[in-house]
């Protein structure tokens, strides 16, 4: 058992750390349009300063600064139809191994056009214009994916810490829907044991649900199907007291969406509103679909004598807030308030994620 804990936190180690490697895909797309203007515009300021540096740069300063354009242009666009060929060829490398490949590419291109380009002009080679221009393309190029390197390597890092929070924010939630729904179960199984079943296998996909990682997406449609198990392992405990409504039909059912994120609200909904009740009441939740986002709002009635907020229910839902922020850095957003007797919470969320999420 210990060799077998032992090659299992191996295991673990070694994707761990395959995974805080930044990876080729990370880089940017060598192919598109958008990469090549930035290299022309690069070359272009990159030329403007080597024309200054020279000594006769007030005399023949376009003269200088054409030949470097000429030289940069030739070098840099040829080195990114290069990597932009060999990219898919090394998608399992590490990005640090292929930074390597490309700045010895772009060297070797250097190279190549400097003994063309002095053979062309001056018919013999000057060996210090080569050492110059081949460090300045080991210099540009070694700068250009060392900047990569450290970007994508924060990026993780970002994304690893969020991750973590996203997990510690979920794991507060969890405890306290694991005591209301055995409460619930506990019930239900003296009232109807038939139903008790059913009930606990409603639960139990629920906390499948809530074991996945939390910066995973699922289909909407999934989430509506867990918050309407939820809703009716609630209604067996509340029977008439509880009813509820489905306004999303306008909400596309594949559409990525974080997991349990509605449930909590929900939740609220029945535990701080309709069941303390006499009469219960009616939870709506409505959507709506626009071209970048999803908006949704839950409605629910709140007993006469609340005045403010629930204390747990504030907390839920700042939770939610938080859980929001690091999955959609900013682009998302919660809102709530209360009007006379009912509680309002609105969801908006984009129809793409914020993390890049493997």
């Amino acid at each position: 058992m210990k060799a077998s804990k032992i090659h299992n936190s191996k295991q673990t180690a070694t994707k761990s750390s395959a995974k805080d490697s930044p990876k080729v895909s990370q880089l940017p797309d060598f192919c598109q349009a958008s990469i090549l203007y930035l290299t022309i515009i690069a070359c272009v300021l990159l030329s403007f300063l080597l024309a200054l540096v020279v000594d006769n740069w007030r005399s023949n300063y376009w003269l200088n600064f054409s030949s470097y354009a000429m030289f940069t242009l030739w070098t840099a666009l040829t080195s990114v139809g290069v990597l932009c060929l060999i990219k898919k060829q090394f998608s399992n490398l590490n990005l640090e191994a292929f930074a390597s490949i490309a700045v010895v590419t772009t060297v070797a291109v250097a190279i190549i056009y400097s003994l063309i380009l002095q053979g062309y002009l001056h018919g013999e080679i000057y060996y210090w214009a080569l050492f110059r221009n081949t460090a300045i393309a080991l210099i540009v190029s070694s700068i250009f994916f060392r900047y990569y390197y450290l970007q994508q390597y924060n990026q993780l890092k970002i994304q690893s810490e969020a991750e973590a929070r996203v997990q510690a924010l979920q794991s507060r939630i969890r405890p306290h829907f694991l005591f209301n729904s055995l409460n619930t179960l506990a019930n239900l199984a003296v009232e109807d044991p038939e139903k008790t079943e059913e009930s606990i296998l409603d639960l139990a996909d629920i906390f499948r649900a809530s074991m996945q990682r939390s910066d995973k997406l699922i289909p909407f449609s999934d989430e509506q199907q867990l918050c309407n198990q939820y809703l009716q392992l609630e209604k067996q405990r509340l029977g008439a007291k509880l009813s509820f409504e489905w306004q999303t039909e306008t909400i596309p059912q594949s559409m990525p969406f974080p997991p349990l994120l509605l449930q909590p609200i929900i939740e609220n909904a029945v535990y701080h509103g309709v069941q303390n009740r006499k009469d219960g009441g009616h939870i709506l939740i409505k959507g709506v679909s626009t071209k970048h986002h999803v908006q949704l709002e839950i409605t629910n009635p709140l007993p006469n004598s609340t005045a403010t907020v629930h204390k747990g229910n504030s907390l839920a839902l700042r939770n939610i807030k938080q859980r929001l922020e690091v999955l959609y850095q900013g682009r998302a957003n919660l809102n709530y308030h209360q009007s006379q007797d009912t509680f309002y919470c609105m969801v908006k969320v984009p129809k793409k994620l914020g993390l890049e999420t493997e």
